[in-house]
Parts: structure tokens; C-alpha cells; sequence
């Protein structure tokens, strides 16, 4: 499973596309679904499709618009998705993605992301987490670039149209 860095560069990701003003939000909400730690319930309701839609309609009872409800219903999703597509280390292995239409646990076996290890007692926990780390970078940092400088010259090109440059 991602670390909360790989989770909102997911966020971010989304953000770029859908809402560029709202980028810290939908960052926050790329990593919310990891707060059922608090509960100890870790992948199970709020890593579901309808946790994400509810996240959604929440953005949109707080806000009043649609394109920044759908922003955080798919910053959320991404969140779901990168966990279904890591390692699990810990069980039950997976994510509750259908809750509550089901209680089953999914998960692919594609080990896209690293596993975040939560047992500081071990001598590798720093280097394994710092090369998991590194590696969500390296895998959503390039996308995450992209969009920005494709964002960014369009802004340039608004403002050249603007002033007649």
C-alpha cells in the first residue's frame, strides 16, 4: 500500500486535470481514506467506490460545485485504486471496494507500489520505506510534472492572448 506521499501525488494528479484551484483539497482527499487507521478499521469502508461518492457529495454540499465534487470523488478513488494495485503486508489482504454491496477484499497482485512498513522495530523499516517512497515518485512524480507545465503553458498562452503578445 502507498504511502501517504504516492497517495496525494494521486490526489494532485486528479486536481491537475479537474480542479487546479483546489489542488490542496483534492490532495487531502487522495490520503483521507487512510484516517480509518484512527479506528482501526484499515481498508475496509473508507476505502470503498462509496466512500469516495459520499467524499464527493460532501464537496458538493460544502462547495456548490460539481466539477470540485468530482475532483474529490476521483482523488479518493485513486486512493482505493493504488491501494488495490500494492503490496499488502498486513491482512486482510486488500481493500473493501464494493462496501457496502459487499464486505470482500480485493486485490490484484499487481505490487505497482511498495508496501509501507509499519514495523519500526525492524533494522530495513527506514530504507524500506524511504526506496518505497522514492519509487511513487519516481512512478507519479513524471505524470504530476507533465500536467503542471502543460497547465502552466496554457496559462502563458491565455495571457499572451490577453495582452496581444
Amino acid at each position: 500500500m502507498p504511502s501517504p506521499v504516492g497517495h496525494a501525488l494521486g490526489g494532485l494528479i486528479v486536481g491537475e486535470v479537474l480542479a487546479p484551484s483546489a489542488l490542496v483539497i483534492c490532495a487531502l482527499a487522495g490520503v483521507a481514506p487512510d484516517l480509518d487507521f484512527l479506528w482501526g478499521r484499515h481498508n475496509q469502508e473508507t476505502h470503498s467506490l462509496f466512500a469516495a461518492v459520499l467524499a464527493g457529495v460532501a464537496a458538493f454540499l460544502w462547495k456548490k460545485n460539481a466539477r470540485l465534487a468530482l475532483a474529490v470523488t476521483l482523488a479518493w478513488m485513486s486512493h482505493v485504486l493504488f491501494d488495490w494495485l500494492g503490496s499488502d503486508t498486513t491482512p486482510p489482504l486488500g481493500v473493501m471496494a464494493l462496501w457496502p454491496l459487499s464486505s470482500e477484499y480485493y486485490f490484484s497482485n499487481a505490487f505497482f507500489f511498495e508496501a509501507i512498513s509499519r514495523r519500526y522495530w525492524l533494522d530495513n523499516f527506514i530504507s524500506h520505506n524511504l526506496w518505497a517512497v522514492a519509487r511513487e515518485l519516481v512512478i507519479l512524480g513524471p505524470p504530476l510534472a507533465i500536467l503542471m507545465w502543460i497547465r502552466g503553458r496554457h496559462k502563458q498562452e491565455g495571457k499572451r492572448e490577453l495582452t496581444g503578445g
